[in-house]
This record gives structure tokens, C-alpha cells and sequence, in this order.
């Protein structure tokens, strides 16, 4: 059996379709949050993720957006939730509305941010640099799977491991293609994978939301 595993795709259906085509021999797959804010196919992402059963932790964007509570986030990030806030439809909001702050597996669990029970899930960053990753694996007693950084990378310690599969809309680790992550349950590994899609598209349509410009441009770096 092989799981898929994505995370942050911050509205960005573009980036999303290419990834799901890559992960289509999977039995299934599971998102760490972060669905909305950034870029402005926000219903279109929630309705892909519908469609094809993809289950997901609520991410801060996503709480963001559902609360208007937008303290947390810089200042791209308030504009976009502002409008994804105005037009998201009442159908997707309500998805939204009752995503988990974790997600259990028989092979790891998932966190948008952080593995807490509390707002700290959502919050709370986990960099490569971290230093408590081996004391957060030993007290979990299972892999863990974050995203909220948007730098791909996993972290192993006495057979366990923690793993964020980066982020599907906006990478932030100088590689501009979509990354994503596969569970194989037979061989009890992760492995990377990225591909590569047509970030003009999402640029023009930043352009068309009234978005800022910075928010399509920085897509070419992966930044």
C-alpha cells in the first residue's frame, strides 16, 4: 500500500492538479493543512480535495480564514485570507469548518505545525534546525508527519521518523517544482518526489484576483 502525503497548497489548484497525477498509484493520500490563503483557486483546491477524498488537518490559513482572526499571518498572508474569506463558498467553508487538528494512521500522524491537541498544532514551526525533533519522535512513539514551513525534509531517530513533504503551492527550499512524499507500508519508508507545473498560469491569475504580484513571481525561485 502506498500513501500519498502533501501539504500547504495554499489555493494553488495548478500546482495541486500536477501533483495529484503524480500520486495517482496511490491507495490514498492525507494533507497537513493549510489548504487556503496565499493563492486564489481556494475553492477549487477544497473541491478537489472533496472530490477525490483526500483527508486533511486544519492548518493556520485554513483557522484563519474560518475566524478572521489574522494576527499570525504576514502580510501577503492577510490580504489573501481577507478575500478567500469573501468568496469562499458556503459548501467549502462548512469542509473546512471540520478539519482535525490531527490525523491518526496506523503509520504515523499528522500535524499541520506542531503535535499538540491545542491552537499549538497550527502555530508552532518545526525547522530542519530544530532542536527537539528526536525528544518530540521519542515522546510520540511514532512518525510524524508537519508541514507548515514549506521546506521539504525528514529528520530520523531510533526507527522513527518526522517528515514534512513540503509545500505543494509554495516551496521555500529554492526549488520551485510542487513537492510532495510517499509512504510505502510494505517497506515502512518515505520517499521525496517533485514535479514541476506552469507557474505562469497561477501568476496571471494572481494578477486577475487583485492579488499582489509578489506572491506569483516569488513561485519562479522557491522562495
Amino acid at each position: 500500500m502506498k500513501i500519498g502525503i502533501i501539504s500547504d497548497i495554499h489555493g494553488n489548484a495548478v500546482a495541486l492538479d500536477r501533483v495529484l497525477e503524480r500520486l495517482e498509484g496511490c491507495d490514498e493520500i492525507v494533507c497537513a493543512g493549510d489548504i487556503v490563503g496565499y493563492y486564489p483557486y481556494f475553492n477549487q483546491v477544497i473541491e478537489t480535495l472533496r472530490k477525490e477524498r483526500i483527508h486533511s488537518v486544519l492548518g493556520n490559513h485554513d483557522y484563519s480564514a474560518l475566524t478572521g482572526d489574522l494576527r499570525e499571518l504576514d502580510t501577503y498572508g492577510k490580504v489573501s485570507v481577507t478575500i478567500t474569506m469573501k468568496n469562499l463558498e458556503k459548501k467549502n467553508r462548512e469542509w473546512l469548518d471540520n478539519l482535525p487538528l490531527m490525523i491518526q494512521t496506523p503509520y504515523f500522524n499528522i500535524y499541520h505545525a506542531f503535535p499538540s491537541d491545542s491552537i499549538d498544532a497550527l502555530m508552532n514551526f518545526i525547522y530542519p534546525s530544530f532542536p527537539l525533533i528526536e525528544k518530540i519522535l521519542e515522546e510520540e512513539g511514532k512518525n510524524i508527519v508537519v508541514g507548515h514551513t514549506h521546506i521539504q525534509f525528514k529528520k530520523d531517530f531510533n526507527n522513527l521518523t518526522l517528515l514534512n513533504p513540503g509545500s505543494v503551492g509554495q516551496p521555500r527550499d529554492g526549488d520551485s517544482r510542487a513537492p510532495f512524499a510517499i509512504f510505502d507500508t510494505e517497506k515502512k519508508e518515505f520517499k521525496f518526489d517533485r514535479v514541476e507545473y506552469n507557474i505562469y498560469e497561477v501568476i496571471m491569475e494572481v494578477e486577475r484576483a487583485g492579488l499582489p504580484t509578489a506572491l506569483g513571481l516569488r513561485l519562479l525561485e522557491g522562495r
